[in-house]
């Protein structure tokens, strides 16, 4: 059997429905879900309707750990019984590929399936699935967008060392990234809420700079000026609210491409000089030319970034059942849980 936590129409509440066990086709597999991690974007969608689902009803969710229950007939690098970890691609269309159901396909040409190292436990488990696709999206902005070094890479001789700031490094992208880039061996400075100050701070490492954000805005972008210049600037916030800090901040230095996580919800006022820059960063991996960049992230960064310290695992609340989605949407929508992660285990 299997069950899906379904948005039947705008806004409504998700409700559970029984629906058929889909079959894969010849390159898909079809996977019995374990873990469901929920992403910011799903909050978004289900509770404001922005971005509009293609069509209702509609299964959410992106990220996901199971076990291949089935595989088509001209798989040939995955087995029946293997545990894995699954990022969907954005733009991939269909309620079988939807997260929030127990039994999920694999689409064709999908290439973020990360096999389980063997023996992980479920907390490590749910760690992983917890930011998976924020993890994706930091290894695709800023190795396959921007052409940066990734952790584990020599730093040549000479090399020199970009400044980079992370506006917002206290979110989940934000601290995946402030690590991501250390770990590379770049100059990071962030900025956090002093709550999470002291997470950032061990994540950026003692040579990098962490500014409290909830400071005035004139003070917090005269101390990141002085910081600079940087080589890279990213909001990983990207509201109405942070866009006009950052954006000052680049201004300031003769304007350049402001990177963000979401797209600008209205035409907004911009500095001159300075370009908003969006997309689902993720997609840079799937492009000709990271070929091997995509290898990396699949079978060493998602895989084993954690044993490597290259990927700090962040508080986790487990619920129990799809049932508990909607709940745990709406705890996200209202502001609660700030700093955590949220992670479905389906049951048996």
């Amino acid at each position: 059997m299997n069950e899906a936590a379904i948005l039947t129409s705008p806004n409504s509440p998700l409700t559970l429905h029984i629906l058929p066990i889909p079959k894969p086709s010849a390159y898909e597999l079809l996977i019995k879900v374990s873990c469901i991690g929920i992403n910011a974007i799903e909050i978004k969608i289900a509770k404001r309707g922005t971005p509009p689902p293609p069509s209702y009803p509609f299964v959410l969710g992106s990220s996901y750990t199971g076990t291949i229950a089935a595989i088509g007939s001209s798989v040939a690098e995955y087995q029946v019984g293997e545990r894995v970890a699954v990022s969907k691609r954005f733009g991939t269309q269909g309620n079988a590929y939807g997260a929030y159901q127990r039994y999920v396909l694999v689409a064709a040409g999908e290439k973020m399936v990360v096999r389980l190292p063997e023996g992980m436990n479920k907390d490590d488990e749910a760690a992983l699935v917890a930011v998976v696709m924020n993890a994706s999206c930091v290894a695709g902005l800023f190795s396959g967008r921007l052409g940066l070094r990734k952790p584990g890479d020599e730093v040549q001789e000479g090399e020199e060392r970009e400044k980079i700031l992370i506006y917002g490094g206290s979110s989940s992208f934000g601290r995946l990234a402030v690590q991501y880039l250390r770990c590379a061996g770049y100059d990071v400075t962030a900025t956090s809420s002093p709550q999470h100050m002291a997470t950032v701070r061990t994540l950026s490492g003692s040579r990098s700079h962490v500014v409290d954000h909830t400071l005035p805005s004139e003070q917090v972008v005269a101390v990141l000026r002085e910081r600079g210049p940087y080589d890279v600037v990213v909001d990983m916030i990207s509201t109405p609210q942070t866009i006009p800090v950052s954006s000052r901040v680049l201004a300031a230095q003769g304007g350049g491409k402001l990177f963000t996580t979401q797209p600008a919800s209205g035409p907004g006022d911009l500095p001159d000089g300075v370009q908003r820059v969006f997309e689902p960063w993720s997609d840079s991996l799937y492009e000709e030319g990271n070929e091997g960049l995509m290898e990396w992230v699949v079978g060493m960064y998602l895989r084993f970034g954690m044993e490597k310290g290259w990927i700090s695992a962040q508080e986790v609340e487990m619920v129990e059942g799809l049932e508990g989605i909607d709940a745990v949407l709406g705890r996200m929508m209202e502001g609660r849980g700030s700093g955590k992660r949220f992670v479905i285990e389906v049951g048996v």
